[in-house]
Parts: C-alpha cells; structure tokens; sequence
C-alpha cells in the first residue's frame, strides 16, 4: 500500500501522507508506523481503542483534504464546469486563479491525456496548489505564477477550455476569444452577482454564443426519527457565467 491515504470514521477523517510519527485524533492518537503492515479496508486503532478504516486517498477527497489559502470553488460548481462545457479526456484547458487548485485538480483528474495550465498570480497560494498537485499525483498541470493576461498574450496554442475564477475576469474575455479552439467554452466564476453581469455582457459583446449565467443552491436534508425536512442552511458560493466560441 502506498501513500496518501485517508483514515476514516464516521464524519472524521485524515489524510495521511508519511507512514511515520503519531497522528492526534479526536479518539486518540495513531501510530502510523502501523499502516505499513495494513491494506485497504482494514482498521488501524488509536491508544484508546477506537478503530479508524483505510481507505484510498481519490478525487472524492481532493476538497475536503487539500489545504488551503484562498477560498475554493465548491463541487457543486466544479461539477457544473465539467458537465456543461462537455470535457474530454484530452483538452487543453486554460486556468486562470488557482488559488489553492482544487478546481485545476479535478480537471486534470477528468483529463487524464490532456494538460492544464494553471496561472496564479500570488506565490503563496501557488505554493500551497503546487503541494497539493504532489499530493494528488497530478502530472498534467503546468504551473505558472504570474498574471494571466500577460501569460496569455506569450501563448501559441489554442485552448479547449478557458476558466476564469479572478479580479479583472471581463478584461481577460476578449483574449480569451483569441485563444480558444472554435467549440471552446469559457466559464466565469465570481462571487458577486453584478460582476456576473458584466462578464455576462461583455461574452455577448465580443460574440460568445450558448450564454448561460446561473447558481446552484445546495440545501442539505436534516433526517431525524421524527421526520425528515430540509436545512434552514442554504450553501450559495457564487455564479457562473458560461459562453462557447464558434469561430
């Protein structure tokens, strides 16, 4: 068995990348010199007795494990971007604002034979993205830290996929025109619902076709013997704004 993997019980889990050293639990603490004589499914107990299950560190993980600087995009939205712009195993994609690179993980993960180049402008987050891409095992992101509109202008490829979660996002969709594929998607993703007009207006603008600006809600269940109703809790994170270049 080799590493990461994750300790598992109940709402509680860690990701474990060193088989050395103890690891402190809300159950006590873990020798992880332990795991290495394990394999998957099987248990490990702390020095209280409370059993924690092995199981494989996968994409089903990379949010709830990987650590981070700036906020990241949730997978609700994540799995709006790969749905709605159709990704293939072999696009070329275009990420602008890693951030901490949950977003850039997960499409590299989906886009096994294609690449992504990531840009990110501050190099602390970039450091904390480029230690969860080794974490993960990702060898098809290509990191830059600078800014995007300056790297873009360098670039003589065409892009599949452009996506956008940055400051000044509606100045970079006209390059963004300029460098994607005829069929290519741009997405925009931003927290505030006027800055989603603006780039919404601006797609129309420079021609981008198949508009759509949209949020998804999440509203978690709260399932009890008496009953079952939904949360008082509402998960907004942000919009999305999608448009295709037909060339």
């Amino acid at each position: 068995m080799k590493p990461p993997v994750v300790l598992s019980r109940g709402k509680h889990s860690f990701l474990v990348e060193k088989f050395e050293g103890k690891l402190h639990t809300h159950h006590g603490i873990i020798d992880l010199e332990e795991l290495k004589g394990k394999n998957y499914g099987e248990e490990v107990r702390t020095h209280l007795g409370v059993k924690y299950r092995i199981v494989p560190f996968n994409p089903a993980d990379f949010f709830r494990h990987f650590k981070r600087g700036a906020t990241p995009i949730m997978p609700k939205d994540i799995g709006a971007i790969i749905t709605y712009t159709g990704l293939s195993p072999d696009s070329l994609i275009f990420d602008a604002g890693t951030g901490s690179g949950i977003l850039a993980a997960y499409l590299a993960y989906f886009n096994k034979y294609g690449e992504v180049v990531t840009v990110e402008k501050r190099p602390d987050f970039a450091k904390i993205a480029r230690k969860n891409f080794e974490t993960a095992g990702l060898k098809n992101i290509h990191q830059i830290v600078g800014d995007a509109l300056q790297v873009a202008d360098g670039l003589k490829v065409k892009f599949d996929l452009i996506t956008l979660d940055m400051k000044d996002d509606v100045a970079f969709i006209r390059k963004a025109k300029e460098i994607l594929k005829p069929g290519g998607h741009v997405v925009v993703y931003n927290p505030y619902i006027e800055a989603a007009r603006d780039v919404y207006r601006e797609m129309e603008k420079q021609g981008f076709k198949e508009l759509e600006a949209f949020e998804l809600l999440r509203v978690d269940l709260d399932i009890k013997r008496v009953g079952t109703r939904t949360s008082t809790k509402v998960w907004h994170t942000g919009y999305l704004v999608f448009g295709r270049y037909l060339g």
